[in-house]
């Protein structure tokens, strides 16, 4: 699957009450599993022992799991809690007819677009199994295969940061046009500067 080698193929069905009988769900995500999901099988095992690759220092095996879908809606809150009670890093492929829909979890769940399941291969080209997991990340988030030597957690966490430093600058600098009091206008311009060296200092030692 996905252009991955061979010698990472397992093919191993886990039966969906596997997740849903022995974890405490609500009984609408346990309707979850069972309307939305066909099954899940663990598609690929990508680890030194699989690959060649050297192990890594954070992460020393990469599951790919297939999800094969019933209709044509990734189920994100059933990715969370498998994502969230295994302790592997995981790679969901989510597919339908012969589409797929890659999944992975950082601070949350992120989901890429829909792609052609015959088309889409993912590059494993990479120095240990530390690096196929942040390249196989960032192939879902950022769609490049990683950039310096961030790992994926860290560029998702700094993006995340960014973000919403960007959007309380947005407010502050909103309310500080529209204030007329001078003292509350300073105090306004002040945290406006104070925001604009955060954000200053992330993106320059990026």
């Amino acid at each position: 699957m996905l252009g991955l080698p061979s010698t990472t193929e397992v093919g191993r069905r886990i039966p969906k009450e596997a997740f849903y009988g022995r974890l405490k769900v609500s009984a609408a995500l346990r309707q979850s599993f069972i309307d939305d999901v066909e099954r899940f099988v663990i598609a690929n095992s990508i680890k030194t022992s699989t690959t060649g690759i050297p192990d890594g220092e954070r992460v020393h095996e990469v599951l790919v799991v297939e999800v094969a879908l019933k209709a044509r809606r990734v189920p994100e809150e059933v990715l969370t809690l498998v994502a969230r009670a295994n302790p592997h890093k995981l790679l969901f492929a989510c597919t339908f007819n012969d589409e797929v829909r890659l999944a992975v979890m950082l601070e949350r769940l992120v989901v890429g677009p829909w792609r052609p399941l015959d088309a889409l291969t993912l590059d494993v080209s990479v120095s240990d199994v530390d690096a196929v997991w942040d390249s196989l990340a960032s192939q879902v988030v950022y769609n490049d295969v990683g950039v310096g030597s961030e790992t994926v957690e860290e560029r998702f966490e700094s993006d995340s940061k960014l973000k919403g430093l960007y959007e309380e600058l947005a407010r502050v600098e909103t309310r500080g046009r529209k204030e007329r009091q001078v003292v509350r206008k300073n105090a306004l311009f002040d945290r406006a500067n104070e925001l604009k060296r955060l954000i200053a200092d992330i993106e320059e030692g990026r």
